[in-house]
């Protein structure tokens, strides 16, 4: 394997790694390896134009969780979430996930992470959240939902994750479960006076196709996961936690199997992954966030490699694969011996 020069300084620049990582037709792929031999990549830009770059049937789980629609704003043009109406942030994620389940292996499975928003219509900012810099935005900036002229009631939850999942089935993905993420120490809403707080999100399960692998003693819970929010996570106001990316890459892959992660944002999945004997891929159109996490490579001690190898190291299984719990040829029917 083929690295180049090993950076540790936090201070680097993404030209400066470009420079030492292209092969001229991915300039903004950045690939890593760790001292298990285990390849981490990072693609900047559009999540379309990145997964188009990348083989096909390679990955055994996705686990991402996307912008949510109208909620954040993180600060660049083109960004998903920020559409004009539900259906086009709906189409925006399809056309991502169109991609998604080309790259996944033919028995790979997907995490989705969506939360909900709510349609105000009062014709009016939402007002400030004190505690959330990336939605500060909502002080001064109408947002569709703030608009009326909908056709539901004003301060109606819009149930998206719903739509986005029932839009993805249309797509030929297989809808397995909707597991409910509890986020046990959730902030409190300080404007929700007449409702529940909001205290859990969808992770929804995906499959490529009707029959698919899948490691069910990995399972810590059944479809109710308890894990907490983690507070502060490498400067993103709105990162799931370590725990959950475990859970899903340990169910849905075997150690060193590849996981890939569309909205990569401060690395979770990435770093998540490494730590768990897997390979990973993570794309994101934010420079910082690209930079943020590169750093943190660096500072792990991770070697930069050729994206070649990156590419190299996902068309070949996990080593694991054929005799790996959860590989569906070595499921048994109950009733039948091994």
């Amino acid at each position: 394997m083929g690295t180049t020069s090993s950076p540790h300084s936090l201070d680097l620049d993404l030209s400066t790694l470009r420079s030492k990582t292209s092969t001229g037709a991915t300039s903004s792929c950045y690939g890593y390896s760790n001292a298990q031999g285990h390849i981490a990549g990072l693609m900047l830009g559009d999540s379309i134009k990145m997964l188009s770059e990348l083989p096909s049937d390679v990955f055994n789980v996705a686990v991402t969780s996307p912008p949510y629609y109208w909620v954040r704003d993180y600060g660049y043009a083109g960004q998903i979430g920020h559409e004009d109406t539900v259906d086009g942030y709906v189409n925006a994620l399809m056309s991502v996930f169109d991609e998604v389940k080309r790259t996944l292996h033919p028995e790979g499975v997907f995490f989705l992470n969506i939360g909900d928003t709510y349609y105000s219509g009062n014709g009016q900012p939402h007002g400030r959240d004190p505690k959330c810099a990336s939605r500060n935005f909502l002080r001064t900036k109408v947002r569709p939902v703030d608009m009326s002229g909908w056709d539901i009631p004003k301060k109606s939850l819009i149930g998206v994750p719903w739509k986005v999942a029932f839009a993805m089935q249309q797509r030929g993905w297989t809808l397995r479960s909707s597991v409910i993420w509890n986020r046990v120490n959730a902030f409190v809403e300080p404007t929700a006076r007449d409702r529940p707080y909001r205290q859990y999100e969808f992770v929804f399960m995906f499959s490529k196709s009707r029959f698919y692998s899948f490691d069910r003693s990995k399972l810590v819970e059944e479809d109710v996961w308890n894990i907490p929010i983690e507070r502060s996570r490498r400067n993103h106001n709105a990162s799931f936690p370590a725990e959950l990316v475990r859970r899903c890459i340990e169910v849905g892959s075997p150690p060193s199997g590849h996981v890939l992660d569309p909205f990569v944002g401060s690395g979770t999945t990435i770093l998540t992954a490494l730590q768990n004997h897997r390979n990973a891929v993570g794309i994101d159109m934010s420079d910082e966030y690209i930079k943020q996490v590169t750093q943190l490579m660096s500072a792990e001690g991770f070697e930069l490699v050729q994206w070649h190898n990156v590419e190299s190291h996902l068309r070949k299984p996990s080593k694991s694969w054929q005799n790996w719990k959860g590989n569906r040829l070595n499921f048994r029917k109950p009733g039948t011996k091994r």
